[in-house]
Parts: C-alpha cells; sequence; structure tokens
C-alpha cells in the first residue's frame, strides 16, 4: 500500500460512497488513516461499508439523496459536527441517466443536473468555511471521459453534467486558490464496476478492445489518483481536470 503523506487524521467526506468506485475511495482513505464521512442514498449499502471499514476507520454515515438541495448543507454540517472539522471533499455521487431526446422531460433534467452538478457546487459552498477554519482543503469532483466526448448513445443530460463539473471546478479553483483549497476533477472511464459488467458480454469485449492497455481499470486504480489529489504531495496542484482510462481515446 502506497501511503499519502497529511492523510492521516483528516475529516473525509465522500458522496456516492456505497457504489463501485465510492467503496474504493472509503478504503483506501481509510487505509490512510483518514477519518470518514460516507454519503449515499443506499442506506443499506453504507450499513455494509460501515461493518467492513469500522475495524481499520473511524466511520460516519449519513443517508441522504442530494437532488435534495437542502442535503448538501445537511451533509456537511453533519460531517463537522462529527469531527469538528472538514479537510476533504469528494464529490462522487452521480446519476447515470440514459434518457432518449425525444422522450426527455424537464424532471429528468432536474435530477441528473441536480446530483452530478447542483450537489457538488453546494456541498463546496458549505465546505468552504470549515476548510477555511482548517487552513485549506481539497475538493475532488468526480467528472467523466463523457465530459470531453459528449457520452455515447442516449447520455445526454449525463454529459452535459459532467462538462459542467469540469468547468465548475476551474471556476471554484480561482476562487478559493487564496484561501488554500485546491480543486481539481478526475475523468475516468472503462472502470470495472458492477454497471460495467452488467453490459452485454460482445458490447464489453468491444469497449476493452479499444483500450490500449486492454483492459478495464481496478477501481482501486483510480482511487489512487483521488488520494494523491488529497495528499500534501499535490500541494500546487489545483484546476486540473486529470484523464485516467487506460489511453482510450488520447487526445480526446
Amino acid at each position: 500500500m502506497i501511503r499519502y503523506e497529511g492523510l492521516q487524521g483528516r475529516a473525509v467526506l465522500i458522496t456516492g460512497a456505497a457504489g463501485g468506485l465510492g467503496r474504493a475511495l472509503a478504503q483506501g482513505f481509510a487505509e490512510q488513516g483518514s477519518r470518514l464521512v460516507l454519503v449515499d442514498v443506499d442506506g443499506d449499502g453504507l450499513v455494509q461499508l460501515r461493518r467492513e471499514l469500522e475495524p481499520i476507520a473511524t466511520v460516519t454515515t449519513v443517508q441522504a439523496d442530494l437532488s435534495e438541495a437542502s442535503a448538501c448543507d445537511m451533509v456537511v454540517e453533519r460531517s463537522v459536527a462529527a469531527y469538528g472539522e472538514l479537510h476533504v471533499l469528494v464529490n462522487n455521487a452521480a446519476i447515470l441517466a440514459r434518457t432518449p431526446l425525444e422522450t426527455l422531460q424537464p424532471p429528468d433534467f432536474e435530477r441528473v443536473i441536480g446530483v452530478n452538478l447542483r450537489a457538488p457546487l453546494f456541498l463546496a459552498r458549505a465546505a468552504v468555511a470549515p476548510m477555511r477554519a482548517a487552513g485549506g482543503g481539497r475538493i475532488i469532483n468526480v467528472a467523466s471521459m463523457a465530459a470531453r466526448t459528449g457520452g455515447t448513445g442516449d447520455l445526454h443530460l449525463y454529459a452535459a453534467s459532467k462538462g459542467g463539473l469540469v468547468t465548475l471546478t476551474r471556476s471554484l479553483a480561482g476562487a478559493l486558490a487564496g484561501d488554500g483549497i485546491l480543486v481539481n476533477a478526475i475523468l475516468p472511464s472503462n472502470i470495472d464496476t458492477p454497471m460495467l459488467r452488467s453490459f452485454p458480454p460482445e458490447r464489453l469485449a468491444r469497449l476493452v478492445d479499444a483500450i490500449p492497455l486492454r483492459r478495464l481499470a481496478d477501481p482501486r486504480e483510480v482511487a489512487q489518483l483521488v488520494l494523491w489529489l488529497a495528499s500534501d504531495a499535490a500541494s500546487y496542484v489545483t484546476g486540473a481536470a486529470w484523464e485516467i482510462n487506460g489511453g482510450w481515446l488520447m487526445g480526446a
């Protein structure tokens, strides 16, 4: 296990923690000795994850639907109530919705944009005060390669939300640099999660063939980049969008 300077004892808030990448993020920070606040709409998944991590980490869980704007302030308040401070925010929660353009309705837009873009913005807004009090912090937004490519099929809303998240990352990085709050985004794709494994075998095989490294990413590999960005090693990195895709769509 790689040890990252500065993560021991830090209070880390991770949204979408019960999912494939979220679990890897939670496990990675737990192994670094961070204190965790894990957020997800899946209460059962949070219970299971907490049981797995409590032997090695201090864990607080919050079941919340981040499509509700008021949930963002509540989640940060619970984090500060648990540990008295907040150092790292990882905006990982997202909705991957396939909606044909012809049948797209305003509620579809509101829900996807609400979770994928509005929630990261208002979570960041709420996190600024405790991070300032702590002398600085890290905000890491989990975007997607769909922000570069526009996605495939009917992923209009998802791609738009992730593109907006990359732009938001740069905007926040400029606004918060003077407070010592560094803001970065990662743009992953082709992660070996249950969602991707649900694809038809022939489609999954075509996808792997298109990746120069000829394999899917282990979620823990993606988590390593987030851990580095949250650590002291990345103290001069802000406003960046890091692609992590095994060489897929080079230069896109």
